[in-house]
C-alpha cells in the first residue's frame, strides 16, 4: 500500500521533530515519593479542564494533567489511511508514531509529506476528551504551495499563505457529529485559528494566532 511504501521511504520525516514534551510550569509535577491515586488523577483532570475552559490553561497542559498516554485516531478522507494509536507517552513525543501521523496527513495530491506541528496533535487530543469523541476525520491537511495556489484559484476561502503550508492546520469533521458543536469546543480552547465552513462541512484549526471566522 501507498502509506506503507511511503514510510519506508521516509525514515527521517520525523527526525526533526522536537520529541520532548514541553509542559505547562502551571501543572505541577506529581512527587516521586508517592504514587498518584486514580482519584487524584481525575481531580487533577478535572481542575485543569476548568482552567483550560476560562483560558489560562492549554490544551497541552490539560492532557499532562490526565497522565497517561496520549491517544488519537485519526482517518484521512481523501486516501482512506488511518491512524489509531498513542503519539505521545512517558513524557515524549513518539517519534514512531510522528512519522506515520506525518505521512498521513501529507499533501496528496503532490505525494509530499511535512513536518505536522504535534502542537495540533494536542489539541485534537483535549477536543477529542471534551467531545468524547472516538475518531476525527481529516479533510485537508499539510498543501504543498503549488497545490495551494491551486486552490486559492478555486475557493475564496482558501488564502495564499495558509498555514496548511507550513503543517500548522487541520479541516476536521466528526461522524455524527454537529459541525456548529465542533466549532464552538474549539473555539472554547482559546489555541490558534478556528474555522467554521458549513457548506464545506469541516471545521478548520490551526496553530497559529488566536482567531475565528465562520
Amino acid at each position: 500500500m501507498a502509506f506503507e511504501r511511503l514510510l519506508r521511504r521516509n525514515p527521517l520525516v520525523a527526525a526533526a521533530d522536537p520529541v520532548p514534551a514541553v509542559c505547562s510550569t502551571a501543572v505541577p509535577e506529581t512527587s516521586t515519593t508517592s504514587s498518584p491515586t486514580r482519584r487524584g488523577l481525575l481531580l487533577g483532570l478535572g481542575a485543569a479542564a476548568a482552567v483550560v475552559a476560562s483560558g489560562m490553561l492549554t490544551p497541552r497542559a490539560v492532557l499532562a494533567a490526565g497522565g497517561g498516554p496520549r491517544k488519537l485516531s485519526l482517518t484521512n478522507m481523501n486516501t482512506g489511511e488511518s491512524f489509531s494509536g498513542a503519539y505521545w507517552r512517558d513524557g515524549y513525543y513518539v517519534p514512531e508514531s510522528l512519522q506515520k501521523l506525518n505521512i498521513l496527513l501529507r499533501d496528496h495530491r503532490a505525494n509530499e509529506v511535512h513536518r505536522i506541528d504535534p502542537g495540533l496533535f494536542d489539541l485534537l487530543a483535549s477536543m477529542g476528551q471534551r467531545l468524547g469523541a472516538p475518531s476525527f476525520q481529516i479533510v485537508s491537511a499539510y498543501r504543498a504551495p503549488r497545490t495551494n495556489a491551486m486552490r486559492a484559484t478555486e475557493s475564496r476561502g482558501v488564502a495564499q499563505n495558509s498555514y496548511h503550508i507550513q503543517g500548522m492546520a487541520l479541516d476536521i469533521r466528526l461522524p455524527g457529529r454537529d459541525l456548529r458543536g465542533i466549532y464552538k469546543t474549539a473555539v472554547s480552547m482559546n489555541q490558534g485559528g478556528v474555522g467554521f465552513y458549513r457548506r464545506s462541512g469541516f471545521v478548520h484549526v490551526d496553530t497559529g494566532p488566536i482567531r475565528t471566522w465562520g
